[in-house]
């Protein structure tokens, strides 16, 4: 797997996104009730988006004749999304989830007493 494709999805989604969603929230209603709700919601995001793409690996893949005879390749995998993008759904809820998770968690420790 090439690592330095990743660094761009990581930056955007999980620093830049992340980021603007928790300030957003954090800015709009200083609440420790929503920025524990988007903790929460990083985590589900981050679970989605992580079991599916950990499924992937050379098992989940079907080569011609080993099953029926046929001479297709079939990937149950399912890394991509059926929309051509340089990103797939699975990977950028992972690292979005990732961001609101690790941004929250931020927010807590270093701006716990300002928090309603």
């Amino acid at each position: 797997m090439n690592l330095d494709a990743l660094w761009k999805p990581v930056a955007l989604y999980t620093g830049l996104l992340g980021l603007l969603t928790v300030g957003a929230a954090y800015l709009a209603t200083h609440s420790g009730l929503y920025i524990l709700g988007l903790t929460g919601a990083g985590v589900l995001l981050v679970v989605l988006g992580g079991g599916a793409v950990g499924q992937m690996g050379p098992s989940n893949v079907e080569h011609a004749g080993e099953k029926g005879g046929t001479n297709r390749v079939v990937s149950n995998a399912g890394l991509w999304s059926p929309v051509e993008t340089d990103t797939s759904l699975r990977l950028t809820l992972l690292f979005y989830g990732a961001g609101l998770f690790l941004w929250s968690l931020v927010v807590f420790g270093v701006l716990r007493d300002t928090l309603v």
